[in-house]
């Protein structure tokens, strides 16, 4: 029997979960997945696949809910960490006894933890790199959603899997610099939205040209739903710094204008002409879900249509029909770091 039994978390594209097991110790050579019940609140577990290799037992679990790590706080509107509680029972053992070790993903030891203030602004932010300062090499800043909202607990690592995505093709294709910074929590769902911290994430962006010898015609901006707005705000009142976007389920944010529609029922904002213009020369792919009942997919279109009409011809855009994007079709970010010409055609845009 088991002696130990280590479950490996792994981010995914629904976020962060348990996705394997391994079991260690005397396994025993008769032991098969028929002998095996993983349970978590009384409910079994799937098992897609079951593998031997010498003493130890490798299982694959079917996708779950019940084996996320992350738990929505609805009154919050944030994720929180949760480790579920996740329990082995054997045939015709009456009693099983084993240590448990959670390992978390591999790819989060590659990202640096820093906190970087600018006068009453404060933000935690992780950095992953390849190659070296000698050369000037691309930098991609990554805006999380509501969700992720929190101070140094790596919640925008592990919300989704957009920033892994842009790890792994930056560790096989670029020398680059991934930014991933982190919006400290607030009552309000305003995250990007607060001037003090938009101040503070463009000083740090600032900060990091300098001292990471970053190349300034290749500074890339990619945003998911509170970040998404953000993105829009940021190319447009910046669009000297930022050489190509991607908004996921976004609107043109500024705070002189209303929204249209109310807090989880599809609330966005129109976009201005001269807001329009300021991006006529920023290489766009905005991504949206037609369904998407948390930000209207009008923020999408209205916003691009109209950088179109300013004469902008490198505007790519994707709405995903009803019902593509499941089960919330708010996650359009989801199929979009899917696509696999997506980085590539980041990653081409440079200035001139």
């Amino acid at each position: 029997m088991p002696s130990k039994i280590i479950y490996n978390c792994e981010v995914i594209n629904a976020g962060y979960y348990v996705t394997s097991a391994d079991l260690l110790g005397e396994t025993g050579e008769q032991l098969t997945e028929s002998h095996l019940r993983f349970e978590v609140n009384g409910h079994k577990i799937g098992i897609k696949s079951l593998l031997k290799v010498g003493r130890k037992i490798h299982i694959e679990f079917e996708e779950t809910r019940a084996l996320s790590l992350l738990n929505f706080d609805v009154k919050k509107f944030v994720n929180e960490f949760y480790y579920p509680q996740v329990s082995l029972k054997v045939c015709n053992q009456n009693t099983v006894q084993y240590e448990v070790i959670f390992k978390d993903d591999d790819y989060l030891a590659d990202f640096d933890t820093n906190i970087f203030q600018r006068d009453t602004g404060r933000i935690s932010y992780y950095q992953y790199q390849t190659g070296s300062k000698d050369e000037a090499r691309p930098l991609v800043v990554f805006l999380h959603g509501s969700g992720e909202r929190g101070f140094k607990n790596q919640m925008p690592l592990l919300g989704n899997d957009v920033p892994k995505t842009i790890h792994d093709y930056i560790s096989k294709h670029e020398n680059a610099v991934l930014l991933v910074p982190q919006a400290t929590w607030a009552p309000e769902l305003n995250g990007w939205f607060r001037p003090e911290i938009r101040k503070t994430l463009l000083s740090l962006i600032k900060s990091k040209i300098q001292s990471d010898n970053i190349d300034s015609k290749r500074i890339y901006l990619v945003g998911l739903s509170n970040g998404g707005a953000a993105t829009w705000h940021f190319a447009e009142h910046h669009s000297d710094l930022f050489s190509a976007i991607v908004p996921c389920c976004g609107y043109i944010y500024n705070e002189d204008k209303s929204f249209v529609g109310a807090a989880g029922e599809g609330r966005y904002m129109h976009p201005r002409m001269a807001e329009a213009k300021a991006l006529k020369e920023t290489p766009i792919w905005a991504f949206h879900s037609h369904d998407d009942h948390t930000v209207n997919v009008q923020g999408t279109l209205e916003a691009t249509e109209m950088v179109k009409k300013c004469g902008n011809q490198n505007v790519n855009v994707t709405i995903y029909d009803d019902g593509k994007v499941t089960p919330n079709p708010h996650g359009c970010w989801e199929p979009a770091f899917d696509t696999p010409t997506l980085l590539p055609w980041l990653f081409s845009q440079r200035k001139s």
